[in-house]
């Protein structure tokens, strides 16, 4: 046959190197999803320093410089307060204060020790759990392909944190030990093509310079990462062509490190020496918005040389499709506490004066104790045995030569008087660690010590109100773990190579195209718990409330979810494996309730031959009535005679209805929409079919009832009884008692109330009685005064009366001897009492 019978022949290009073959002999067929992902190999993200002009990049790097010693000495004193941090965590022994004399104390209160390391355990158990950190979040609707391309990258993330960069959870750990004392600390991440993974570096906070104008890490337009690189490492990147090529010269003495660097080598036990013979030098790699390309300010990332002053890279910050230029990030705050500035505020700024203070006191303590017990004495110099200096150890016995007239030696030596360890210091003590620790505290020790009996609210929204402050803190944890997962994600939609990934991991686990589109994984931890007891507080009052109303909960899933948070190995295995209805004919359904399997009835089955099966097979004295398969087989085939009598009576409503609709009438239902009219008119259609059905299965079930009240009557007569613990009836015995008991009080209580309210009523007739008694007695004794008055008046009125006649009678007298005397011209020696003259001797 030659070509002109078999026509234009067409050269198809081998698409050979994506086909990636698997270990089992399969082939993993890789289509054209990667068009339209950013190629990392484009010009874009070249090395601009490699065709930039010298003179360009020299004016660069020194204004560059100039701004990195600004931003470094702007934050001096910060620099000074981490260092201080590190000093009081007394683990280098060189914490500052402390008293100068031979002996003294140098010990340290660990209360920012055990801030930090409580904090760092904490804070890893939730963000990075043994399963990895990252977990599927699909927003919006979520469909197969999502669900799927979700947990596909879910999967790959925790592979390469957990796997294939087993330094992420030391780095981490890291990072997480030094938050509390540096404010902050920081993440890099970047990818490393070597190997075909991201890379991560833990960067603390004195390697990492802010501009002062600075009011937030993210936006700042200049942040300077100080990089202490060996000469190893700086010819890997150059080899790698990551940096130019240039002549440097080496470094012959070891970089200046930071003042918290310095603090922390004392801690490890490690000391520079002079020789640097892994030639470290500094490089800043800046990242900076700026005008480099003379096209306006963008972001860039510049490499520059601190000995010599060279710029080794400059890289453009953004990606290439991307008109915002919006940057790149590449590093991951894990602030502590936020304050007003770029930089947050740790555990040295809110109570290292605090921490310092209980160092200074537990010290002190320590002095007072050594002192007062300690040879310490004024010695008396003289005599012909003086200036002696004797060490004696406990249980020596030694000589001592007195002077002259010496003979007792307690006039040579005086001990001096110091005070013994204070008790009000101690409690100073006491109360210093206790503010210390209440900026940052958790309820864990309040709960432990309360009543385990308590309400699972009570106990939950005490843990949440005792650990408010790390509450926060631990959110925004979670929130810095959701940003470097992003970061994650970048790269790998960036640089992942699909073929090598699946070499190395044995299959594919996700490929580069999944990384394309919307972020849908997140944190595995939840910012709103923070600790196991929130979260099993939590299951415990689901599990509660589900036991309370079971018929609004998957009891199963509840089940699931608190083995879940208790952390019970193979958990799942524990539960009966969850049964799906499966149909079957009415003889293996009698055979699958005999031996007390599930069984359902569905819509398509005879319903009336299923229940003359069952019945007949119930009532049968061999078989449904058999003491020995009744108990098993009446509770689940009376349960499935009403599947079946309830499905008959839908499935004829059903279909008396559709006959006289002349199509089914639930289709018909859909089709209607929002046709009020149509709606009501089918429902009165279902009424009338209804109503014939319930007539007709009158008759059809009408020797249904009593087989299934005699079923009933079997099986409760079989019912086994059921044998009471002792203990219940001791206790009820006890309630028994005390109900008793109870009403006995209640009536004696109540005979005492009956009693109390006559002698109240008693008493208050006796004192109406007094009263009334008082009253009379009071009336009489008014009588009695006012006769006596009367009788007295009287008595004065008879007695003036005789008085005023006596004296009438007298003063006549006396006037007739007086006209006697004046007849007779002589005086008359006789009284007339006391008339007119009473005294006529006078």
């Amino acid at each position: 046959m030659d070509e002109d019978e078999l026509g234009e022949i067409v050269e198809i290009e081998s698409e050979a190197e994506e086909v990636i073959d698997t270990p089992d002999g399969g082939a993993i067929v890789t289509l054209d999803d990667d068009e339209g992902l950013p190629d990392s190999d484009s010009d874009f993200y070249a090395n601009l320093a490699e065709t930039m002009p010298e003179p360009e990049m020299a004016a660069l790097s020194s204004r560059l410089l100039d701004l990195i010693s600004k931003d470094k000495g702007a934050r001096k004193k910060r620099d000074d307060q981490y260092e201080e941090g590190i000093r009081r965590t007394g683990l280098g022994d060189d914490a500052p204060g402390g008293a100068d004399f031979e002996g003294a104390s140098k010990v340290v209160h660990p209360l920012l020790t055990e801030a930090c390391v409580d904090f760092a355990a904490r804070a890893m158990k939730e963000i990075f759990p043994t399963g990895g950190p990252a977990k599927d979040n699909i927003a919006g609707e979520q469909t197969p392909d999502k669900i799927e391309k979700a947990e596909r990258k879910t999967k790959l993330l925790n592979w390469q944190m957990t796997v294939q960069c087993p330094e992420v959870r030391a780095e981490l750990e890291q990072l997480m030990t030094q938050v509390p004392l540096g404010g902050a600390q920081y993440m890099k991440l970047g990818w490393d093509e070597k190997r075909n993974r991201p890379s991560f570096l833990f960067v603390p906070i004195d390697d990492m310079y802010l501009p002062y104008a600075a009011t937030n890490f993210y936006t700042a337009q200049r942040k300077t990462h100080v990089q202490y690189l060996t000469q190893l490492d700086y010819e890997e990147r150059v080899k790698s062509g990551m940096y130019r090529d240039v002549d440097l010269a080496p470094v012959s003495m070891e970089p200046e490190q930071s003042s918290a660097g310095k603090a922390n080598d004392k801690i490890e036990g490690r000391e520079a020496n002079s020789y640097n013979e892994d030639g470290l030098r500094i490089v800043y790699e800046v990242y900076v918005i700026a005008d480099v390309e003379g096209d306006g300010a963008a972001p860039y990332i510049v490499s520059v040389d601190k000995p010599s002053g060279k710029v080794l890279s400059i890289y453009r910050n953004w990606e290439e499709d991307d008109d915002s230029r919006e940057e790149l990030q590449w590093f991951v705050e894990f602030p502590f506490i936020p304050w007003r500035g770029a930089y947050p505020i740790g555990l040295p700024h809110m109570i290292g004066g605090l921490s310092g203070a209980a160092t200074g006191a537990l010290r002190a303590l320590l002095d007072a104790a050594h002192i007062s017990n300690s040879q310490t004495m004024l010695k008396l110099k003289g005599g012909t045995a003086g200036g002696q200096s004797l060490s004696i150890q406990p249980g020596q016995v030694e000589e001592i030569e007195g002077g002259l007239n010496v003979d007792d030696v307690r006039k040579l030596a005086m001990p001096l008087p110091y005070n013994p360890p204070s008790p009000v210091l101690f409690q100073l003590l006491g109360f210093l660690v206790e503010a210390g620790k209440g900026v940052v505290r958790t309820s864990m020790e309040d709960i432990a010590d309360g009543n385990p009996n308590a309400p699972v609210g009570t106990t939950l929204a005490k843990l949440e109100q005792g650990a408010v402050v790390y509450s926060a803190i631990h959110a925004r944890m979670h929130d810095a773990m959701a940003r470097m997962l992003r970061v994650l994600d970048r790269l790998n939609g960036m640089y992942l190579d699909d073929e090598v990934l699946a070499e190395e991991a044995g299959e594919m686990l996700a490929r580069r195209a999944d990384f394309d589109g919307v972020l849908d994984v997140v944190p595995v931890s939840d910012p709103n718990i923070f600790s196991e007891a929130q979260r099993y507080a939590q299951v415990q009052a689901v599990a509660q409330r589900a036991a309370a109303l079971p018929q609004l909960y998957n009891l199963r899933k509840v089940e699931e979810r608190l083995l879940d948070t208790l952390k019970v190995p193979g958990a799942k295995e524990l539960l009966n494996p969850p049964v799906e209805p499966r149909e079957q004919n009415a003889v293996n359904e009698n055979a699958a309730a005999s031996l007390g399997r599930p069984i359902t009835a569905f819509p398509e089955q005879d319903h009336i031959a299923h229940l003359k099966t069952h019945l007949a097979y119930m009532t049968s004295p061999a078989f449904g009535m058999n003491p020995m398969i009744a108990p098993t087989y009446l509770p689940i085939i009376l349960n499935h005679l009403k599947e079946h009598v309830t499905l008959w009576y839908v499935a004829s409503t059903v279909g008396i209805a559709s006959n006289a609709l002349g199509e089914d009438i639930s289709e018909a239902m859909k089709d209607i929409g929002k046709d009020n009219d149509a709606r009501r008119a089918l429902d009165r259609m279902l009424a009338e079919a209804s109503t014939m059905v319930i007539e007709q299965g009158a008759s059809v079930f009408d020797a249904l009832p009593p087989v299934i009240q005699q079923a009933q009557q079997l099986l409760q007569s079989m019912q086994p009884q059921q044998m009471q613990d002792p203990r219940l009836a001791i206790e009820g015995q006890k309630l028994q008692l005390q109900t008793q008991q109870m009403q006995m009080d209640a009536q004696t209580a109540q005979a005492k109330m009956q009693l109390d309210a006559q002698q109240a009523q008693a008493d208050a007739q006796l004192d109406a009685a007094k009263l009334q008694l008082s009253a009379q007695e009071l009336q009489t004794r008014v009588q009695l005064e006012v006769q006596k008055q009367q009788a007295e008046d009287a008595r004065k009125a008879a007695e003036l009366q005789a008085r005023v006649a006596m004296n009438t009678d007298d003063n006549r007298t006396a006037m007739e001897l007086a006209a006697a005397e004046i007849a007779s011209g002589e005086r008359v020696a006789v009284s007339t009492g006391t008339g007119i003259n009473p005294n006529p001797n006078s």
